[in-house]
């Protein structure tokens, strides 16, 4: 695999990280990864997994909308999904439903983050990355996840073992299977087993892992940063990363830069590539092609083969073309990427020579 597998741990009721993934899907896409991983049935298609999503997303909307109008007939007209858990169950329960206060409270915390799963699967769709479920299949995951909050914990528990070594089978099938990048949101809670599980195969330095989130608890008694490095053992020490919405832009970037450190050309193109050819003409210099999954083309040049290599990053970067460094067989390359998109070419080709 030439692409590091990228995981993105979260809280699943925290919209930061959902905001993290659909703002990297573009980039990530243009740097080859055309597959995004969910927790969701290994036996569901990518189909199945969307409208699953929906009806419960309907479902669930016209349940908080119910809940909403009954509390503004008594004067309540707060955010709900702002409220902290306990605070908000208390308050359904006085004054929605005397008995279903715990189940409708998880499904109005959760809304906002489920929103933006929905624009997050519409963005895929629009980049033609396909979905894949790579959890434990539909009768198993359904009766863990149906069951109310008393007793559902205890059923998740049971079943982490078999759920990791199922997940991390299925990332392993995927990444033999296909050159495209792999990219995986999953439950903070998994860290460790999974970071584990691929340090048995041999696998740590090809994945790169993140825990996004933000400043917001579920519930205000309980700090749960804490309670997820703690049950994490330090797997998530130096991957976690408090964001503000304002901050998701700069740390995609800094995503996109370490997944270009980690990047792996192992297809050079030999044969008369154009782009390659008209750098080298333009800057007199060797400039290699190498592919990419997703048939992307970069264009490397030994740092140490040109009399300035400074002044071929100050031209190329003029034209509004980025480079970065990059090691490869024990050399140092400056790296073009993307010279056969359309709008790469054509800004290389305003080059002066």
């Amino acid at each position: 695999m030439s692409l590091p597998l990228v995981i993105i741990f979260e809280r699943h009721w925290d919209t930061i990280p959902k905001s993290v993934m659909k703002d990297l899907l573009p980039d990530l896409s243009r740097r080859g990864y055309e597959t995004f991983c969910f927790e969701a049935p290994q036996n569901l298609s990518s189909a199945e997994i969307i409208d699953r999503h929906n009806s419960g997303l309907e479902l669930d909307s016209g349940i908080q909308q119910q809940a909403e109008n009954l509390l503004k007939q008594v004067g309540i007209t707060s955010k709900l999904s702002d409220m902290s858990f306990r605070s908000l169950a208390d308050l359904l329960r006085l004054y929605v439903s005397s008995k279903r206060y715990i189940d409708v409270a998880e499904k109005v915390k959760q809304l906002p983050a489920s929103r933006m799963l929905k624009e997050i699967f519409s963005e895929a769709a629009k980049l033609s990355m396909s979905l894949k479920g790579i959890d434990v299949g539909s009768e198993d995951f359904d009766e863990m996840t149906s069951a109310d909050l008393s007793r559902r914990m205890s059923g998740i528990r049971l079943r982490e073992d078999d759920r990791i070594t199922t997940m991390v089978q299925n990332l392993l099938k995927l990444r033999t299977e296909q050159e495209e990048g792999i990219i995986f949101a999953c439950g903070a809670l998994h860290a460790k087993g999974l970071i584990d599980e691929f340090k048995k195969h041999g696998l740590q330095d090809e994945v790169l892992y993140y825990f996004p989130h933000s400043s917001s608890r579920y519930d205000e008694s309980v700090d749960d940063i804490e309670v997820v490095m703690h049950d994490t053992s330090g797997t998530l020490v130096d991957h976690t990363h408090l964001l503000a919405q304002k901050d998701i832009k700069s740390f995609g970037e800094r995503v996109i830069r370490e997944i270009t450190g980690k990047t792996k050309y192992t297809r050079e193109i030999l044969h008369y590539n154009s782009h390659s050819q008209f750098l080298s003409d333009c800057f007199k210099t060797n400039f290699r092609a190498f592919l990419r999954p997703g048939y992307h083309v970069d264009a490397l040049v030994d740092v140490t083969e040109p009399s300035d290599i400074e002044d071929i990053e100050r031209r190329v970067s003029a034209t509004g073309v980025s480079t970065h460094r990059i090691a490869l067989d024990g050399r140092n390359y400056l790296a073009i990427p993307n010279v056969n998109t359309r709008d790469i070419a054509e800004r290389i080709r305003k080059i002066p020579s």
